[in-house]
């Protein structure tokens, strides 16, 4: 009986699913809703006017010099030997954040800007006047040209804990130029509602080392 259970788990967690809002999956991990971005909103235009001055900043500046993993390595204290846009994406995060509490004063509507801290969706946490929107940053070379991990989505501890209320997503990308290897300018970005986003799963079973080479299952070994 357990033999034939499994096998028809199996069938049915093998079908994709297509086209889901990620507002769906997110909710029913954490129990709080996405709330879409209402950009006709005279306070939401106020937070986007904001959002999109911080994003100019950068790009004013980063336009002009690069990203390099030196940089990176200093500014966030960190040692990677790859250096491609998800690292990119991360000094973004940083940037973000520097450049609000470098120019405070300019913003009204927002009041900080948290990076939140673990790995996984979403990067920081906005506190306006009035809410709070969780935003991820992501940088790229290819807008136009993508795959399926340009964004996802895992439930887990780490996205049920940052995500602890009902709000806003965004999603802040950045469009970037590798003038030479390991050299990043930025020249572009686009602010997204998370809300409107679908996604995909494609179930996956997997196992590490472990479950590879152990007792039962090496036949042979030198």
């Amino acid at each position: 009986m357990e033999y034939k259970s499994e096998i028809n788990k199996i069938k049915l967690l093998k079908k994709e699913l297509r086209d889901v809002p990620v507002s769906y999956v997110i909710e029913g991990s954490t129990q709080k809703k996405v709330l879409e971005f209402n950009e006709n909103d005279i306070e939401n235009k106020k937070i986007l006017n904001e959002l999109k001055l911080i994003s100019t900043k950068i790009i004013n500046e980063y336009k002009q010099k690069y990203i390099t993993r030196e940089i990176y390595n200093q500014e966030l204290n960190k040692k990677t030997n790859a250096f491609r846009n998800n690292e990119v994406g991360d000094y973004c995060e940083y940037i973000i954040v520097k450049v609000f509490k470098d120019n405070k004063k300019e913003f009204l509507e927002i009041k900080d800007i948290i990076k939140l801290s673990s790995k996984g969706y979403p990067d920081l946490k906005i506190i306006t006047t009035k809410k709070t929107i969780f935003v991820e940053v992501k940088a790229t070379s290819k807008p136009d040209i993508g795959s399926p991990r340009d964004f996802y989505y895992t439930a887990g501890a780490n996205s049920d804990k940052k995500i602890n209320i009902d709000a806003h997503h965004l999603l802040i990308g950045f469009i970037t130029k590798e003038e030479e290897k390991n050299k990043f300018h930025i020249i572009g970005y686009k602010i997204v509602d998370v809300s409107k986003i679908k996604v995909s799963l494609k179930p996956e079973f997997n196992t590490d080392n472990k479950g590879i080479y152990n007792k039962e299952t090496v036949i042979y070994k030198e």
